[in-house]
């Protein structure tokens, strides 16, 4: 058997599967760092406090799912769940949650008049 041929064969495909994972790794770390965190996520929801304060508009209500899809987010439900229930004020109410908490149909009532 030619065990030199055969280790250097396998050796080629490690450093070639190594290369790949090292591609995907950067890959999944520019997706990551797109998407908006916390911080951004908190601004959005106050800029809705505040574009719905102009309108004259006394509360507003908010779904996950919405959020979700205005910031282009993926895999970060739980993110804006979370988020959503940082915002909240005495007097502000759930109006929609599930079990785990972290559902696209969470959905709060916040009053803006406080």
């Amino acid at each position: 058997m030619e065990y030199e041929k055969i280790i250097l064969d396998l050796i080629m495909r490690v450093d070639a599967l190594e290369e790949e994972v090292a591609k995907l790794k950067n890959s999944a770390i520019d997706k990551n760092s797109k998407q908006p965190g916390t911080q951004q996520i908190t601004e959005y929801i106050y800029s809705l406090f505040n574009q719905e304060k102009e309108k004259g508009n006394s509360y507003i209500v908010i779904k996950a799912n919405d959020i979700h899809k205005q910031l282009k987010l993926t895999s970060r439900m739980p993110a804006v769940c979370n988020v959503m229930k940082r915002c909240m004020r005495l007097g502000d109410e759930v109006l929609h949650e599930t079990p785990s908490g972290f559902s696209s149909t969470f959905e709060v009532k916040y009053y803006l008049d406080k």
